[in-house]
């Protein structure tokens, strides 16, 4: 029979599973992390509490296991299913929802067990605690029942031991006998005796030691127990073995009964046994010699050593697991064979074994005689200046280990790759979001275009008939629609780039105002925004751009939803104090939030689209047609930002979606973003500047810009004519990114290497510089004023 090694979890045989969960991969998950832990499951997996009613009604389960949340029912439901169904059969709930709270309450109602499936190890443990519990209450239950019944039997053996019984009056003296005790003593039925008279049936020789042992049960309570002998007619004698208890009641014996056996038989056996006790050395020799055998063909590594490490005794085992001979092994100290490595640990773990602590399951490597090294788990303990070892050879096990290992990191990478995809997917939802802006944009910027040819047209026919005045006016028209059409850009840029969430105190009333114009052109001509914007709203703690979008979103999911005739979207925000602790994911915890809501009138969803809204790029529209609800973008936002979302929806009626974002606490005000002040405390004019663009518009007008600041300027077209012009003279280097052949990044980095001290101003259209590798450089966003452009100049030639 194979040897349980000591802490080795007790093996169970094949476990009946009933899995309740709705997720087909949570299923694979969970039984093969079942299976990798070691246990042998036979499972029955169902949907709801109906498919699990059914299965208790067909089956016998060792255990339960059930989601916490269903698609067409709850965990709840199904507790109460088994409960009636099989009480009696342990329930655990399995949930990836983390909720103190509904652990409390699901133990309370009966579960033994609540597991999160973020930490999905421990089901095997917990299962395993279940099973064992339940069967070692149906031990108990049967030991109870066997107890029961070895009364039953005792009694029965009392009679048919022919064993009497007798008890002693305590006040009278009077002994009370049954049939048998009579018998035994060869008295007549009717004769009344007293103790005395008992006494002096007793044989004179142990008459005094059953006078002693019946005082001292009277004196105290404890059990009685004599052999003696009794004197019959015709001089005989008949062995007794008399056995009994006192009880006592307020320091005075009440009662001082037991049962009488002949056992003169038992006697001549004694004495028989007496004489096989001359054979017990020969026992002895025998059973120390299956001691040996053990010894000798135990799989083990068993020895006794001294604390330096020199073998005094070792099986064979060590042989066969090292390779080296009986000899080889008795002449040297086993530090000799002990990996470099490891020499420290096991240095420091004997010196603790010599201060008297037992060592368990440390592992060192010791080298083969192939030159190998084999990695070795010990068991040490120490006893009258000696190490006694058990040792077990793991090497195959952590080859199996280190492949477990090998598997989880690809895994990992197959995870990482999953969230890689899922990452840029939003992102080509962000874009698809300012796609379907597209139409009203383009009516601004044309509008935009024709302000500034219009004006651009009407300068140049004044200037030519030397009315300037008129001139002015048309140069600010122009630069007035450039600054707007650099702001509408700077912000469809700011709804496609990716960006990690920055939180920051908002106006949530200020961000709803600010973009009515917007939504009003993503709504379209028949359908238009309604506001109610709380008075007294509370600052929101988010991150404003993302915050921006996901209105922007919700307003197009709304659009959509209202496609067969026109209407109206409320926009609405409120304060809102949660006290309930969430029932499902998307739920905020306790806490005071500040909530906008979109409001439509359109289709609504059904409870089936409802349940899978929030899985990622769900969608109820046609392929090609859009990601339809794309709320799993708004859930991801509102979870980051501290706070939930929760859809109210009929179907026909309308759908309300709530976003709920974290308050600020105390007296935080929201603001808006300014420029900080640019200090110029020095201007270093004449300085040279080496000006880099492959558009020679834009380097010809940036080159007048720098030189109206009253520096000198060189210009080159590229990175390979850059390096040529780049002298000591030069006092900063003013490159486009994004150039042909040569980036300005690539750039950047031959020139440091000659002019590590140089400063590098870049200046990009991108967005995201952060994907540029730009985070910690100077960078000019285009398009730039005159002010961002000297600001920049000059901070950038001071340092």
């Amino acid at each position: 029979m194979p040897r349980r090694e000591p802490g080795a979890p007790t093996p169970l045989p094949r476990i009946k599973l009933l899995l309740i969960e709705d997720s087909t991969h949570d299923v694979e998950l969970t039984l093969l992390t079942l299976e990798r832990y070691g246990l042998q499951v036979d499972p029955v997996v169902v949907h709801d509490h109906i498919g699990a009613c059914e299965a208790m009604q067909q089956h016998t389960f060792d255990v339960i296991v059930c989601d916490y949340l269903l698609p067409s029912s709850s965990g709840i439901q199904v507790l109460e299913v088994a409960q009636r169904a099989a009480p009696e059969t342990p329930f655990i709930f399995l949930s990836g929802i983390f909720g103190e709270q509904q652990a409390v309450e699901t133990m309370r109602l009966g579960a033994v067990d609540y597991v999160l499936k973020q930490n999905l190890k421990v089901l095997p443990k917990a299962i395993r605690r279940a099973v064992l519990e339940v069967r070692e209450r149906e031990k108990r239950r049967a030991a109870e029942n066997a107890l029961e019944e070895v009364e039953t039997r005792a009694r029965l053996a009392i009679q048919a031991a022919e064993m009497g019984v007798w008890e002693l009056s305590v006040p009278s003296g009077s002994v009370l006998w049954d049939e048998r005790c009579r018998a035994l003593y060869e008295v007549t039925p009717s004769c009344n005796l007293h103790l005395d008279q008992v006494l002096e049936h007793c044989h004179p020789d142990d008459r005094a030691m059953l006078r002693a042992k019946v005082e001292q049960a009277l004196s105290c309570e404890s059990v009685f127990h004599a052999e003696y002998r009794v004197q019959l007619s015709g001089g005989r004698l008949r062995w007794i073995n008399s056995n009994g208890r006192s009880l006592f009641k307020d320091g005075r014996c009440v009662r001082f009964s037991g049962v009488m056996q002949d056992i003169s038989e038992r006697k001549v056996a004694t004495q028989a046994l007496v004489q096989l006790t001359e054979t017990l050395g020969e026992r002895v020799e025998q059973r120390t010699r299956e001691r040996d055998r053990t010894w000798e063909l135990s799989r083990e590594l068993l020895g006794v050593l001294r604390f330096d490490m020199t073998p005094i005794n070792f099986n064979p085992a060590w042989e066969a697991a090292l390779g080296w001979s009986r000899d080889q092994i008795g002449s040297l100290r086993l530090w000799e064979l002990i990996h470099p490595l490891d020499l420290d640990a096991t240095i420091k773990e004997t010196r603790s074994i010599a201060s008297g602590n037992v060592s368990t399951r440390f592992v060192n490597r010791m080298r083969h005689a192939n030159g190998d090294y084999r990695w070795l788990s010990w068991t040490i303990v120490p006893e009258n200046g000696l190490m006694y070892a058990a040792v077990r050879d793991i090497t195959d096990e952590r080859a199996v280990v280190e492949e477990l290992a090998a598997t989880n990191k690809r895994l990992r990478e197959q995870i990482d790759e999953k969230e890689r995809v899922e990452a840029t997917l939003q992102q080509m939802q962000r874009l698809e979001v300012v796609g379907q802006l597209t139409a009203g944009v383009a009516h601004d910027f044309n509008n935009l275009l024709t302000v500034i040819l219009t004006s651009a047209t009407f300068a140049t026919r004044d200037i030519a008939r030397g009315n300037l005045d008129k001139a002015r006016t048309r140069l600010e028209h122009i630069t007035d629609a450039g600054e707007r059409g650099a702001r509408l850009t700077a912000q469809l840029l700011s709804f496609s780039r990716r960006q990690r969430l920055q939180p920051r105190p908002v106006d949530l009333n200020a961000t709803v105002r600010g973009m009515q114009s917007l939504l009003n052109k993503a709504l379209g001509a028949n359908i238009w925004v309604e506001m109610s914007l709380a008075p007294d709203l509370w600052t929101a703690s988010a991150d404003l751009t993302q915050t921006e979008m996901i209105i922007l979103n919700l307003i197009i999911n709304a659009r959509d939803a209202m496609a067969n005739g026109p209407g109206s979207v409320l926009l609405r925000t409120h304060n809102v104090t949660v006290e309930a602790a969430p029932l499902r994911p998307e739920d905020p915890e306790p806490g005071h939030y500040v909530v906008f809501s979109i409001v439509d009138s359109g289709s609504g969803m059904n409870e089936d689209t409802l349940l899978r809204a929030f899985e990622p790029f769900f969608t109820t529209k046609p392929v090609g047609h859009g990601s339809g609800l794309g709320l799993a973008q708004v859930f991801g936002f509102a979870k980051q930002s501290g706070g939930g979302v929760r859809i109210e929806t009929t179907l026909d009626v309308g759908t309300t979606v709530s976003v709920y974002l974290p308050r600020i606490q105390g007296d935080a005000v929201a603001v808006l973003p300014s420029p900080a002040p640019v200090s110029e405390p020095h201007q270093p004019l004449g300085s040279t500047i080496l000006l880099v663009d492959d558009d020679s518009t834009v380097r010809t007008l940036t080159a007048t810009l720098l030189e109206s600041f009253g520096l000198k300027v060189v210009q080159a077209r590229n990175g390979p004519d850059a390096l040529n012009m780049l002298s000591p003279e030069i006092d900063l280097l003013l490159t486009d990114y994004a150039m042909p052949g040569m980036t300005g990044g690539e750039l950047a980095a031959l020139v440091k290497r000659s002019y590590p001290q140089l400063p590098v101003v870049f200046v990009t259209g991108y967005a995201n510089t952060d994907v540029l590798g730009l985070s910690h450089s100077t960078v000019i966003q285009k398009p730039f004023s005159e002010r961002d452009l000297r600001s920049k100049i000059w901070a950038a030639l001071a340092r």
